[in-house]
């Protein structure tokens, strides 16, 4: 390739476009953006400060319950709002803030759609779910991982929240908002992770609650500077998939009392096969029921479904 270039007579010479608009913009929005990112490091700090005085062990509980944690967040919070985002910020590009205002409603729909069942089933399934991954230590882990699952569910809404103010090149908002909720996580981590109080859970009860304020400032604001963001037919969605939710709650712990789990439960094979069913149970109720309720967002699960089933058989003959 090299030498195909040589041949061409190109010639490449380091340059920085310093009046480049878009260069600028770069830079200016760098550093609150880099910012965000590191601040969550000193929280971390912080809280395993906390927890190393919270007894033998409570370090380690609690990294892995939040490590457990931060799997759906990346598959899905993540995952989706990445995909998401390219399109989104070539709406505004194009001029069409209404186009963007409906992608970004659909993409916040479909994302607390499938956080729904996970969380639920992240919340009764907790025993399970940590005795299967850990050895030792299996109930203080899911003890905390119990506090978490409302943090699972606002860190991945806040995903796509973010992506909101960074399409429209805004990077200080979350910025100083991720500072406040920062300091109110500290404050409350040394509330609520006291022995006298929650102990080492403390720390995912404080991870809960300021997850869920911060993911309300930010709507907050947003609706300040588009008032026709959040409109009746979001609502009545979401409304009915919180509706769909409560039966999903209810085949979960229906499937939780008829394999409850035993004290003696180990291995892949009994843990594995117990987390199967009750995962299968609670996504097929959220699935048949969001479809009675008529939300758009199973449409494209059940075609899936209906293609695998109706594929033609290729006989070998």
């Amino acid at each position: 390739m090299a030498f195909g270039l040589w041949k061409l007579g190109y010639k490449w010479h380091p340059t920085i476009s310093w009046k480049n608009k878009d260069f600028r913009l770069i830079l200016k929005n760098l550093p609150p953006r880099s910012l965000d990112q590191g601040v969550d490091q000193l929280e971390n700090i912080i809280e395993t400060r906390i927890a190393s005085g919270l007894g033998t062990g409570s370090i380690t509980y609690y990294n892995n319950a939040f490590i457990l944690s931060t799997a759906p967040i990346l598959l899905i919070g993540t995952t989706i709002a990445t995909a998401a985002f390219p399109r989104m910020n070539a709406r505004l590009s194009q001029g069409r803030p209404d186009l963007f205002r409906r992608d970004f409603l659909r993409v916040l729909r479909v994302m607390i759609w499938i956080a729904a069942p996970i969380v639920v089933i992240c919340y009764f399934a907790r025993g399970y779910l940590a005795r299967l991954i850990y050895t030792q230590g299996s109930p203080q882990i899911a003890t905390i991982f119990g506090f978490l699952t409302v943090a699972i569910f606002f860190r991945i809404i806040y995903a796509i929240i973010s992506r909101w103010f960074y399409a429209q090149k805004d990077t200080k908002t979350p910025l100083l908002v991720s500072l406040v909720t920062i300091a109110l996580n500290i404050i409350l981590a040394y509330s609520l992770a006291r022995p006298s109080v929650y102990g080492v859970a403390g720390l995912a009860l404080a991870q809960s609650i300021v997850a869920a304020i911060e993911v309300f400032i930010l709507s907050s604001i947003m609706l300040i500077r588009d008032h026709q963001l959040f409109d009746a037919k979001f609502w009545g969605g979401v409304w009915r998939i919180f509706a769909v939710t409560g039966f999903s709650i209810t085949a979960a712990f229906i499937m939780i009392t008829l394999y409850p789990l035993g004290r003696n439960d180990h291995g892949i094979m009994t843990l594995g096969t117990k987390l199967l069913a009750i995962s299968l149970v609670t996504f097929s109720i959220h699935i048949c029921l969001s479809s009675l309720f008529g939300l758009e967002e199973v449409r494209p699960v059940l075609n899936r479904i209906r293609k695998i089933i109706l594929k033609p058989v290729k006989l070998p003959f």
